[in-house]
């Protein structure tokens, strides 16, 4: 399953950015889509009905907009009053009652409005004291929607050149209010409007509530989403940020850790993004320096015991050398047979120091990595061939029966021969050192394996536990730890036989052998399916 931590960071912060611009955005693209909408259903006269919320030049141009339009109104319908519903609602809504009559009776009223009052009254009372506003014509053409006349204040008239209620249209405008009325020639349809609305007394305009509603909703658009960008936002990058700054809480307490000397406690898991590769390599790092100071703490003690053993080793034969020479100066042996006697031993005390040596130096060199090696192509059929027919006869004096199996077509391998030798040497001598009987077999076999020639040593002595056999090739690695006599094994001869081998380019291993005993398989490359081995230093 995916979590959210699997996912790179790089792509979760631009993903983080990308969601706090586009959500906002779309919602803000769906609330206009959402009023649009609305707008387009509600029809053309709700579309006259926003624009006449917003004139453009002030009340009293919106004034004049909507009475030239109930003027144009009359003179295209008739008995329809759905036609008249835009100015009327502008008129209305600045306190203006309207009556609209046709030739049948009156089609519309403003409510609570007396149309026979009004059509009877075709001036107001104080028409006689104030000023007129200029006529609304039958020839007045509009500009981008709005008449090209715009009322002005006049000077009073006098009484005989007041418009009579016969008039076909009539307009009176001062500061007292508004009267406007007209009959259409064409339709028959009369119109009329009057209310106490001041000429550019703006203040005295109403508010519809069709504005404050828009309005409102514009508003609460604009500010949920500031408010919704604000919010997302925060918690965007709380979230973000507490996706980086947990997994660095864990890595930073982990190093305090491993800096105490804590190699033990293991990092909890965690995700698959550059956070959480990061903790899985420190981890891993703890790992291994927890298996590498466990692997120098085993072969710290490792080396302190066979560096205790060799010295103890080496206490014996030097006594023993220094005690035959002394017997030999002083003439302790008498006799040529007590002469040669001393003699042997001194040459086993020597034989005993030049092991003993030469296991120092190859932990010497195994422990500076510089075992030098000189690979040249040797056929080891013929090897083994002429090695068990001169070694045999001793080998079985010291409890060893060797046999050779030789099906290999192609032996021809790069070889050190002396390193070889000492690799062949190692693993008979701990045949015959670890069987328990007077005697152990042993197969050696040869054959092809692929592009390799397989080397099997199989004997049938008491073997290793089976946990044993994968630490087999360890440095100073011993099957009984309570076994502290050099004498017995150092630990290092399988050691010095996995490096030549593997310096060869070959592998060796360790396995059980059927029926009992240990078994030891080396693989080398052929000579002829790899290039020869140049001469190097393991």
């Amino acid at each position: 399953m995916l979590h959210i931590r699997d996912i790179s960071l790089t792509k979760r912060i631009l993903t983080t950015n990308f969601l706090m611009v586009f959500i906002p955005a779309l919602l803000l693209f769906l609330a206009g889509l959402l009023l649009l909408g609305t707008l387009r259903l509600a029809g053309t006269a709700r579309q006259n009905d926003l624009a006449a919320l917003f004139p453009v030049q002030g009340p009293a141009l919106s004034i004049q907009y909507a009475l030239n339009e109930l003027r144009y109104k009359a003179d295209q319908h008739e008995a329809h009053v759905q036609a008249f519903e835009a100015p009327i609602t502008i008129l209305e809504n600045a306190g203006i009652s309207v009556v609209i009559a046709g030739q049948n009776g009156t089609l519309y009223a403003t409510p609570g409005t007396n149309a026979a009052a009004m059509a009877s009254q075709a001036l107001p009372p104080d028409a006689l004291t104030q000023p007129r506003a200029p006529m609304v014509g039958r020839g007045m053409h509009h500009h981008h929607g709005m008449p090209h006349n715009i009322i002005q204040n006049t000077p009073p008239m006098p009484e005989q050149e007041r418009p009579q209620d016969d008039a076909a249209e009539q307009l009176l405008w001062t500061q007292n209010g508004l009267y406007f009325s007209y009959t259409s020639p064409m339709t028959g349809t009369t119109v009329r409007a009057a209310g106490d609305l001041p000429f550019l007394a703006q203040e005295r305009l109403k508010q519809g509530p069709q504005k404050h509603l828009l309005e409102g909703l514009l508003l609460l658009t604009v500010g949920s989403a500031i408010l919704l960008i604000v919010l997302l936002g925060v918690y965007l990058s709380r979230l973000l940020s507490r996706q980086i700054l947990e997994p660095l809480a864990e890595l930073r307490a982990a190093s305090a850790r491993v800096r105490a000397g804590d190699l033990d406690t293991p990092m909890p898991p965690t995700g698959k993004d550059e956070m959480g590769e990061a903790c899985q390599d420190f981890d891993a790092m703890r790992a291994e320096l927890q298996a590498s100071r466990d692997q120098k703490a085993q072969y710290d003690a490792r080396r302190k015991e066979l560096i205790a053993g060799i010295s103890h080793d080496l206490a014996t034969p030097l006594t023993l050398l220094k005690g035959y020479a002394d017997g030999l100066l002083t003439g302790l042996a008498a006799t040529a047979e007590k002469r040669q006697q001393y003699v042997q031993r001194i040459y086993g005390a020597a034989c005993t120091l030049e092991r003993l040596v030469n296991n120092l130096r190859s932990f010497s060199r195994l422990e500076m990595g510089r075992m030098p090696l000189h690979p040249e192509p040797v056929d080891l059929s013929a090897y083994f061939a002429d090695y068990t027919a001169e070694t045999a006869p001793m080998l079985q004096e010291r409890g060893l029966l060797i046999t050779l199996q030789d099906t290999a077509e192609n032996s021809r391998v790069n070889i050190d021969r002396d390193a070889f030798a000492r690799v062949v040497d190692n693993i008979l001598g701990n045949a015959i050192k670890y069987k328990k009987d007077a005697q152990v077999a042993m197969e050696l076999s040869l054959r092809n394996a692929a592009d390799r020639l397989q080397l099997t040593f199989a004997d049938h002595g008491p073997g290793v536990p089976e946990a044993a056999l994968p630490h087999l090739f360890e440095l100073f690695y011993r099957t009984d730890a309570a076994r502290t006599d050099t004498r017995q094994g150092s630990g290092l001869g399988l050691a010095i036989c996995h490096e030549i081998i593997t310096g060869l380019g070959g592998t060796i291993a360790a396995s059980t052998t059927p029926g009992g005993g240990l078994t030891l398989t080396i693989n080398l490359p052929l000579a002829d399916a790899s290039a020869a081995q140049k001469e190097g230093t393991l």
